[in-house]
Formats: structure tokens, C-alpha cells, sequence
């Protein structure tokens, strides 16, 4: 199939620019501030172990994911965009199957990364000794969730980056999306649902309650909220949809 072909040309174009250093790299920070957070963990937190590790992980990736995406999809599209090749590729390719291509390189990270940080879960529970039984049923909720959300910030970024003839903008949109993504964490749940990185929050099945005067934190779970999964699934469509027509009128 001719997609297929394109798909390994853009796997071509990629050869040698290490992208996938990128998802690694930012696993490799997951890593480290996870031992950070647990290095300190209490004989009595043992039974919360899985839990804490639930409700810190969508708040890293509130902050990470805007940052390595950003970076992913610069780093993907910066060769046609610094290069000026875009009218060339059309000519042999068309648009909607260039972006398609786009997308799915994008993705692979995205798959790189979230099956890592998944698979962290069960390691620190071994490394440390959590008491706590595994928890089967969010694991896959976890990783289904953020790699949507994942998913619907790597369409931003990469028609940023196909657009922008300067990738230091697609950065600096990702760079502000951290830090909106750790912001919209305090502000109320309908305020938060209007900000896009805020969704890694927004689809957590764990939530916490701290005491001030015993300083112990308790976790608890929450339902998994379908409807609205099922309309940012909606959205993501929606989104790909829009940015595969913008590439398809692109002038270049």
C-alpha cells in the first residue's frame, strides 16, 4: 500500500535524529522523580503505595507531557518546515497522507512513553514493597487516558510546527502548557475542564485527602468519568479531523 510506503519513507527521514531519546529521556526524569518521592516512604504508607504512585503520576504529566510533545513534534516536522520541502512532498504525496505519517511518528513516542510509565507502577511496588494489592483495573485506565490526552497535544503541536517557519513558538506554546497544565490542577473542576493539559487531572482515578494535624495522606478512588472520556475521544476526532483539512489547504 502506498501508505505504507510513505510511512517508511518518513521512518527514512528520521533515521539518525534519535527522536526516540526524547520519550526515553523524559522516562528516565519519571524514573528519578519518582525514587525522589518514594525514597522517603513510611512503613504505614506501604498500603497506599500503588495509590500515591496513581495520583503523583497525572500531575508529572500534567507538567511533562506538554514539554516532550512539544519537542517530539518539532523535532518530526522540522525537516520539511526548515528545509521548505513541503511543496516538493505534495507533489509526491498527498497532504492528508503527509500529516497522517506525521501523526503515527508521533504516536510510536507517545506508545514509547506511556507503556514505560506504566510499567514503572508495578516495578516501584516491587522495589519498595508496597503492601498494596495491584491495582489491574486502573493500570489500563491510566495508560488509555493519558495516551488521549497525549494524543490530542501532539495535534496541537505538530500543525504548530507544520505552520510556524520558526519552531521556537511550538515551544514556547509547550513551555506555557506545563505550566497551565500544573495551574489548572487548583482551580475548579468546570474551569479546569476548559483547559487542555489540565486532563491528565481530569482522568485520574485517585484522589487524595490530607490531614494537618496527623500529616497522613489517605487515598481514595474515584469512578473513571466515561461521558466525558467519550466526548474528548470525540474531540480528539474532531481535532485530527481539522488539522488534517488545515494541512490539505495549506499554501506553500
Amino acid at each position: 500500500m502506498k501508505i505504507s510506503r510513505e510511512l517508511k519513507a518518513e521512518a527514512m527521514k528520521e533515521k539518525g535524529k534519535r527522536n526516540s531519546l526524547v520519550p526515553l529521556s523524559f522516562l528516565v526524569l519519571v524514573f528519578f522523580w519518582t525514587l525522589f518521592l518514594l525514597k522517603g516512604i513510611k512503613p504505614e504508607e506501604l498500603p497506599f503505595g500503588y495509590s500515591s504512585l496513581l495520583y503523583q503520576y497525572p500531575v508529572m504529566n500534567a507538567i511533562l507531557i506538554p514539554l516532550m510533545v512539544s519537542v517530539t513534534a518539532s523535532r518530526i516536522c522540522d525537516m520539511e518546515v526548515k528545509g521548505d520541502t513541503m511543496k516538493i512532498l505534495f507533489t509526491l504525496e498527498k497532504r492528508g497522507h503527509f500529516f497522517d505519517c506525521k501523526f503515527l511518528m508521533g504516536m510510536k513516542y507517545l506508545f514509547i512513553f506511556f507503556i514505560g510509565q506504566t510499567a514503572l507502577i508495578p516495578v516501584f511496588g516491587k522495589l519498595f514493597g508496597f503492601t498494596q494489592k495491584l491495582p489491574l483495573k486502573q493500570l489500563p485506565l491510566f495508560f488509555i487516558s493519558s495516551l488521549s490526552v497525549g494524543t490530542a497535544l501532539l495535534l496541537l503541536q505538530e500543525i504548530l510546527s507544520l505552520f510556524s517557519h520558526n519552531q521556537i513558538l511550538p515551544l514556547i506554546v509547550g513551555l506555557a502548557g506545563s505550566f497551565l497544565g500544573l495551574f489548572s490542577l487548583f482551580f475548579p473542576e468546570n474551569i479546569m475542564r476548559l483547559v487542555l493539559w489540565g486532563y491528565f487531572a481530569v482522568f485520574s482515578t485517585t484522589g487524595m485527602n490530607w490531614d494537618k494535624t496527623t500529616r497522613i495522606s489517605t487515598y481514595y478512588e474515584i469512578p473513571f468519568p466515561v461521558f466525558t472520556f467519550f466526548l474528548f475521544l470525540i474531540f480528539c476526532a474532531a481535532a485530527f479531523l481539522l488539522c488534517r483539512t488545515l494541512i490539505q489547504k495549506k499554501e506553500v
